[in-house]
């Protein structure tokens, strides 16, 4: 089975995702204007946004989901997963 690969190309670097949907984040993250924070934190808010989409059991809205971690990073980013979702959905 041939795998499929993902990438974004952002300031002429390259980026690799596994899931389109982390390519789908790192774009809400541009929009969110999360590069202010260094490419290192955009990356961290990406991976940290596809953990809470994966490990949530309702029905999530991805995009909202990761508006609302983009427009909270620096109250949220060092909490679990479990908490931001119930923070989310309250």
């Amino acid at each position: 089975m041939n795998a499929v690969k993902f990438q974004v190309i952002y300031n002429n670097e390259i980026y690799p995702f596994e899931y389109g949907s982390q390519v789908y984040i790192f774009h809400t993250g541009i929009y969110n204007d999360m590069q202010r924070y260094g490419i290192k934190q955009l990356l961290k808010y990406v991976d940290f946004v596809q953990l809470c989409y994966l490990k949530d059991s309702n029905r999530t809205p991805l995009g909202e989901l990761a508006d609302y971690i983009a427009e909270h990073w620096k109250t949220v980013r060092n909490k679990n997963y479990y908490d931001v979702l119930d923070e989310f959905y309250s």
